[in-house]
């Protein structure tokens, strides 16, 4: 005979680690890229902020080393911060779905306790 309680506990379960697994996937979708304002330097990092991806505009090779080193440092790091909002808005949508998945478990079992 079938435990409607422990299927519903089943799926809830099921639904929470399907919403981790595409939370996961969507990390490792990230890309934030940054170039300067003249575009001679473009960085591309992933959803942790690793450097991926550096291009050099024909620009950059007539930039002194200081004024490069700046422009590649400031590039990665507008594409960090665009990444990391990236990242900021799933886990703020991951957050929003698990709590109301969550929500409807406690309220279930708050009632039952009634």
């Amino acid at each position: 005979m079938a435990n409607p309680e422990l299927e519903e506990i089943l799926a809830r379960a099921s639904a929470a680690i399907g919403a981790m697994a595409e939370l996961s996937e969507g990390y490792a979708a990230i890309v934030g890229e940054g170039s300067d304002v003249r575009s001679r330097v473009t960085a591309r990092v992933d959803g942790s902020g690793a450097l991926i991806g550096l291009e050099l505009g024909p620009g950059a090779m007539r930039s002194g080393a200081v004024e490069l080193g700046e422009l590649i440092v400031s590039s990665a790091m507008v594409a960090a911060q665009r990444a990391y909002a990236q990242r900021a808005t799933l886990t703020e949508q991951f957050n929003r779905d698990f709590g109301e998945l969550a929500g409807i478990a406690i309220n279930e079992t708050n009632e039952g306790d009634r």
